[in-house]
């Protein structure tokens, strides 16, 4: 594997032994995480760095219910 590839395997691991593979469960627990980190003190975190978390795990969001999309047409 060369520097720049991706091992998905322990992101896979972390489904099966977390969320026992439900792919919906994790995109629950990241909504909750999203809606939480609106409400941590402001002094923790500017307001761009929290705009840019929360970007982040939207995309992470959308990447999980693609992947579940297209496990389901398959």
């Amino acid at each position: 594997m060369s520097p720049n590839e991706i091992n998905p395997l322990p992101l896979f691991s972390y489904f099966e032994e977390s969320h026992e593979g439900d792919l919906l469960s994790f995109t629950q627990w990241l909504d909750k995480a999203i809606y939480m980190f609106h409400y941590l003190p402001a002094d923790t975190f500017s307001e761009t760095e929290r705009q840019n978390v929360c970007h982040v795990l939207m995309e992470l969001k959308e990447a999980v219910l693609k992947i579940h999309i297209e496990k389901k047409l398959y």
